[in-house]
């Protein structure tokens, strides 16, 4: 390759690297109302208790309730054939986590949940993740607990958890209703309940406007119709109520205090960008999502703290930086400009390991994940060092740099590649078998030793030749010096 080809390489691959960089450390806000938001690859990583600390809740279907809530009801009920018949009503699943209501769940004939509770209950742990993604918490998490309840975990820095973790919830089809009180409103869309609320309003979206944060609801010329009539006769003395529902919920009330004829109503209030935004995913949702009338109640919101300090993460990743840079000192030190090949090879290998934990839907950034990411970098660094070392050797022997490298790699390949390729199967072969914790550890240990064979017998070595071919000092460039062999006059 010459001088031209290398240099275009080097370029690319440096503009490369330095995009995916800002992009799995950088997050900012964008947009000219600054509700968008740019989440970087480290940010969105799932995060365990142990590193990050946030919020859980449960969230029970109609049938299902906790083992505690089944406990207290049957000790406060002080008549024992009323006790009995509590107790004929539920039967104990998931080794006595929760009980489940027979009539409710099962089948006439059958001790299995019916398929059409299936069905309710995964349409409905699709519409809490659905809401939970168009939501953009970066390391939440939506999974299925004890076969019928959904766990829902939020981080630390999830701002007001409690509101979407409640709202969330909420099932049934939006509707809206108008007059003095909840209980007494008439719905006014839909009309009829043969119509569809889609008929009535298009969809919502949050805004803020000059501080100011809005939930947009946009009607279509029936909905705008329907609300213009229903509202002819509001007045600032006889104001009523207009309540936005999700199923038999409030989301909003909105004062009516005069007639409103528009088609896009923008409502405001105590509203952070965030609640609104919440509120906003929520009823478009409901309109636009994944329908299910299964009702989902949450459980008590539980906050725990990280195990390792409320400072964990910011400590973890200066500690990362430390390393990295007296890694990088090591190398330039040790092998002059030859140490920018390997930081190269480390920084691809570093890049496709943040990539997989935060992408991979199984991976978490936990103590087993640093530890794996800790010992295969230790691996790649050693085999680049092993690679200098031999091409030392050959290179002090009086051979051209070329061929140093050539055999130097050569005499030293199966080495490394057998090292790699041994970590790799030992690591899937506890993934295979253990459990959840050192699950996570081994798996992330198994791609951690492939990304290093990769970047130490390609990567490095693709980066030395193009770098190298700039510096007509071979020797120099990497620091190698030739073995001096006295002669007798």
């Amino acid at each position: 390759m010459n001088k031209t080809k290398s240099a275009i390489c080097l370029v690319l691959i440096t503009i490369l690297i330095a995009v995916l960089c800002v992009a799995s450390t950088v997050s900012f806000s964008y947009g000219t109302d600054g509700m968008h938001t740019y989440n970087s690859f480290i940010r969105v990583m799932d995060k365990d208790a142990g590193m990050g600390g946030g919020y859980t809740a449960v969230y029970y279907p109609e049938g299902v309730i906790s083992a505690e809530e089944y406990e207290t009801n049957v000790k406060k009920e002080p008549d024992e054939e009323k006790r009995a018949e509590y107790e004929d009503k539920y039967t104990s699943y998931a080794n006595g986590a929760i009980y489940l209501e027979k009539e409710k769940v099962f089948g006439k004939d059958t001790q299995e949940a019916s398929e059409e509770f299936k069905t309710s209950f995964a349409n409905g742990v699709s519409a809490i993740t659905r809401r939970f993604e168009r939501k953009c918490i970066p390391g939440a998490r939506v999974e299925v607990s004890d076969g019928f309840t959904v766990r829902v975990t939020l981080p630390a820095l999830a701002e007001n958890p409690g509101t979407a973790l409640s709202f969330f919830g909420y099932s049934g089809e939006f509707s809206v209703a108008y007059g003095s009180d909840l209980d007494s409103a008439s719905t006014i869309m839909p009309k009829k309940p043969s119509e569809s609320i889609k008929e009535y309003v298009k969809g919502a979206y949050s805004r803020v406007s000059q501080d100011t944060a809005f939930v947009i609801i946009d009607f279509t010329d029936k909905g705008r119709e329907a609300i213009k009539s229903a509202t002819a006769s509001a007045t600032s003395s006889s104001s009523s109520t207009m309540f936005f529902k999700v199923g038999d919920d409030q989301v909003i009330g909105l004062t009516v205090s005069e007639a409103i004829d528009q088609s896009t109503l923008g409502i405001s209030g105590s509203y952070t960008a965030d609640s609104a935004d919440t509120v906003a995913v929520l009823i478009d949702e409901a309109l636009n999502g994944v329908q299910t009338d299964l009702a989902m109640s949450v459980g008590e919101v539980k906050i725990y703290e990280s195990g390792f300090g409320g400072m964990s993460l910011t400590f973890l990743y200066i500690a990362i930086g430390v390393a990295m840079l007296a890694m990088a000192a090591f190398f330039l030190i040790r092998y002059g400009l030859l140490g920018f090949s390997h930081i190269y090879s480390y920084l691809s290998f570093a890049l496709c390991m943040i990539l997989c934990v935060a992408f991979v839907p199984f991976l978490y950034l936990s103590a087993g994940t640093v530890a794996a990411f800790a010992l295969t970098s230790v691996l790649l660094c050693m085999s680049n060092i092993v690679c200098y070392e031999y091409a030392r050797k050959e290179y002090a022997l009086g051979k051209t740099m070329t061929s140093s490298v050539k055999t130097g790699y050569k005499k030293c390949f199966w080495h490394i590649f057998d090292l790699h390729i041994a970590v790799a199967l030992l690591a899937f072969l506890i993934y295979a078998i253990a459990l959840t914790e050192l699950q996570t550890f081994a798996f992330v240990l198994g791609i951690g030793a492939v990304f290093s064979g990769v970047c130490s017998l390609a990567v490095n070595r693709f980066c030395w030749a193009i770098t190298m071919i700039f510096n007509k000092n071979k020797g120099a460039f990497c620091r190698f010096k030739r073995e001096e062999v006295e002669t007798d006059d």
